[in-house]
């Protein structure tokens, strides 16, 4: 029997499914009402990351990525703060990372790596906890001050990279290499599918384990859901929101320096890559699940490859993608999408039980 708590767990998914299923569909509609070639258009969009290898090791190195600014997401949803500093903890965390690689080579790479992945961590620690102690301690708008944060990290890079270790032989702004014995290792021969995978796997395991199996995994989603609740049962609810935000900035920090490590040779991020929003959207996607993020970064990734594809290879324009991303968003985000069919579910689910109540009843007296 289905219970209202399963009912609504299910419902969270399948309006999920439903609403990427509808945003495709009107994609593809899209594609074949702009494009001259709508034919080629859609085979593109559809098979197009499956349609070698090096491109379908893109689409995985991809969610490798957004698993990481997900895991970030959902931390920051589970105290219910919406902290979106991922973005400019991403960007910092693969300068600083690209400029301790540079200054510190020829240490070991068995101590050197770790040191580089450990400090990314701090970073992103330290950047979440700004906007998450100013929030606590002054009521400061943890959205704005996070979004402004954002920006203070981009410049602050673009800064170090313009100062500190440009390589000026060449023809556009970039870094200087970090030594090729620090890129990880790669899994799959001609594709970007690096370790960083691995690590992400693992990242999700300790984040379902902490969320869902600990004492504090407990206290951030009783916080989240009843604050008032969790100040009465003795949580320090402060504390808690602070705590989850700045893990939730580790894992995004981590995300940042894999990135780096796994697919470049040097930073060149001279703009906004948005891969801290898109951790929002693969959050949103999974529910805010950590076990589902990586089926919601590998779906965003998918979609993005394809859409890159398709902006490459026929003669739609590149914000094809925001598009799609913005129906996703929109649908799932809607509190009404499908509600009415939630209701029933958990209308019948009840009747059934009181019907089986009855009949037990029943059988009892006879």
């Amino acid at each position: 029997m289905k219970t209202a708590r399963k009912i609504e767990s299910f419902f969270g998914v399948f309006r999920v499914i439903i609403a990427v299923l509808i945003a495709y569909m009107i994609s593809l509609i899209a594609l074949t009402v702009i494009s001259d070639e709508p034919v080629m258009a859609i085979r593109q969009f559809i098979v197009g990351p499956f349609s070698t290898i090096r491109r379908f090791g893109d689409m995985v190195a991809l969610a490798t990525l957004f698993t990481f600014t997900g895991l970030c997401m959902c931390f920051m949803y589970a105290v219910n703060k919406f902290n979106l500093s991922a973005e400019g903890i991403v960007i910092i965390s693969g300068c600083m990372t690209t400029y301790l690689g540079i200054q510190l080579q020829g240490i070991p790479k068995g101590i050197l790596l770790p040191v580089l992945l450990l400090t990314s961590i701090l970073i992103g620690m330290a950047a979440a906890a700004i906007p998450a102690v100013l929030n606590a301690r002054f009521d400061a708008h943890v959205v704005v001050v996070s979004l402004m944060l954002n920006y203070i990290l981009f410049y602050l890079s673009q800064f170090i990279l313009k100062y500190d270790m440009k390589d000026v032989s060449m023809p556009s702004l970039a870094s200087l290499k970090y030594p090729e014995e620090l890129k990880l290792a790669v899994l799959v021969p001609k594709t970007e599918i690096h370790a960083g995978l691995i690590i992400a796997a693992v990242c999700v395991v300790l984040v379902v384990i902490a969320i869902y199996k600990t004492p504090f995994g407990y206290a951030m989603r009783t916080v989240g859901s009843n604050p008032n609740f969790a100040k009465y049962a003795g949580i320090s609810v402060t504390g808690t929101v602070v705590a989850a935000q700045i893990i939730g900035g580790a894992f995004a920090g981590l995300g940042g320096a894999v990135e780096i490590l796994g697919r470049y040779e040097r930073f060149r991020w001279l703009e906004m890559p948005n891969y801290g929003f898109d951790g929002l959207i693969v959050a949103v996607m999974a529910h805010r699940n950590p076990a589902l993020v990586p089926v919601g970064a590998l779906l965003l990734a998918y979609i993005r490859t394809g859409a890159d594809i398709v902006t490459r290879t026929t003669d739609i324009p590149a914000e094809f993608v925001s598009i799609v991303q913005g129906i996703i968003i929109l649908l799932i985000a809607a509190e009404m999408f499908l509600s009415g069919l939630k209701r029933r579910m958990i209308f019948k689910s009840a009747r059934e039980s009181l019907e089986n109540t009855e009949k037990q009843q029943e059988a009892v007296k006879a």
